[in-house]
């Protein structure tokens, strides 16, 4: 019988996330990041009329703050 090992978790973290975690992230309004999105400044995703949604880290590299990885992790 061959024993295969369990996979590691990888990140618990959701790949994108919305408006209001941007903001937070950024302590400023959530309109604000709709309209930086809007002027193509940060990057975001749009399904459908209502759900936009923005990638965390493409947010942060397109406005330059550099973000240091969780502890545990390394790249």
């Amino acid at each position: 019988m061959k024993v295969i090992p369990q996979t590691k978790q990888i990140e618990a973290q959701p790949v994108v996330v919305s408006a209001k975690a941007i903001a937070r992230d950024l302590s400023c309004s959530t309109r604000y990041v709709h309209l930086l999105a809007q002027a193509g400044t940060i990057p975001s995703y749009r399904w459908g009329k209502a759900c936009i949604r923005f990638d965390r880290a493409a947010v942060f590299a397109a406005l330059g703050i550099k973000t240091e990885a969780p502890a545990g992790q390394t790249k």
